[in-house]
């Protein structure tokens, strides 16, 4: 008997909440596009609908903030590429005012969980914008603290995977040449804050440029993919062995104890290669959410849950800001909020 797409999505995420786990979350973010194009109440009913607590927006969308207050859903509210540079060179009067105009004036504050400054920059940011990142993020901070909302909002800025230079094995990971003048600044900030590293990672990325590197089932989470051994630990995914390369990164250069937060995963559904299919998205999304289903750490941290945000919420065809072409098929839901990909529930045995 076929099960229904959308009430297994359903019960798999609800059950999501329901399990005990190691404070592992999944959040979905919702691409610039498509912020524009579902009406917001649609859009957060179908939150509520599917019980997911955490959703991420690139830039503030006052319309879906406020549509979004009261319902006890958190957000992860972006600040866009192009503030970067303003909200550093303005101080903290600046952060202030960004924060009360753009997200304070529409969302409880209590719903304010992250505060994302920029997205990627290294990867698609003007050089002269890098070493603005960590004074915009200080002066965000000084913000908060100011409005005694420091303790419970955090501030971080979702980078690339593609800052690490080395990523396999695990224990070798290593952060490249080229975003150590961004990332070590960073780091010692979020050490500071107790703030998260945040990543964005598209394990559909790695496996096309080397698909002859590993098994397709160890990117897609499957059972019997070939698991990696490394110094000790078993390694069964490509996500926690890409987390684990950023820990292995981190204390690399000092710095341990900061938490990761994938701030946006995902697998084609469609596009230029014969692995983004529907049935590998599913594959994927499935893994990504089962994982947290368990409540399993990481190799290397194996007590401290995960968290993270699914890209995308929606599959759009509009292509903007730094969104790549791939990325417009990620989407869990369509824009009339119908399953997008075929997601079953069934724990791992």
């Amino acid at each position: 008997m076929t099960k229904n797409p959308s009430s297994s999505l359903a019960l798999l995420l609800l059950l999501l909440l329901l399990v005990p786990r190691a404070d592992a979350t999944i959040g979905m973010c919702v691409p610039t596009a498509a912020a524009h194009l579902v009406a917001p109440a649609v859009l957060v009913n179908l939150l509520k609908a599917h019980s997911i607590s955490m959703v991420r927006l690139l830039a503030p969308v006052p319309n879906i903030l406020t549509a979004l207050k009261g319902t006890g859903i958190r957000a992860m509210v972006g600040v866009a590429n192009e503030q970067i540079v303003p909200l550093s060179l303005g101080g903290q009067d600046a952060a202030l005012r960004w924060l009360k105009m753009h997200v304070l004036a529409f969302l409880d504050p209590k719903q304010l969980r992250y505060l994302g400054v920029g997205n990627e920059v290294l990867h698609v940011a003007e050089a002269l914008v890098i070493p603005h990142v960590v004074p915009a993020m200080n002066n965000l901070h000084k913000a908060l603290q100011q409005l005694g909302l420091d303790g419970a909002v955090k501030i971080s800025s979702p980078l690339a995977s593609s800052i690490l230079g080395v990523s396999m094995p695990p224990s070798s990971g290593a952060f490249s040449p080229l975003s150590l003048p961004l990332v070590r600044p960073m780091l010692k900030f979020l050490q500071d804050t107790g703030s998260p590293l945040m990543v964005n990672t598209y394990p559909f990325q790695t496996f096309i440029q080397n698909p002859l590197h590993q098994a397709l089932n160890f990117f897609l989470f499957h059972q019997n993919a070939p698991p990696v051994k490394d110094d000790g630990r078993s390694y069964t995914n490509i996500l926690d062995a890409i987390v684990d390369a950023l820990v292995a990164a981190m204390e690399r250069e000092g710095f341990s104890g900061i938490p990761v937060s994938v701030t946006g995963t995902g697998w084609p559904m469609q596009g230029n290669n014969k692995a983004a299919t529907p049935a590998n998205a599913a594959a994927f999304v499935h893994g990504v959410v089962q994982r947290a289903l368990e409540g399993t750490g990481t190799p290397m941290r194996p007590k401290q849950g995960l968290e993270v945000f699914l890209s995308n919420m929606f599959n759009h065809q509009n292509n903007s800001g730094n969104e790549t072409n791939h990325e417009v098929h990620l989407g869990v839901f369509n824009l009339d909020g119908t399953p997008a990909v075929n997601v079953t529930f069934g724990r791992a045995h």
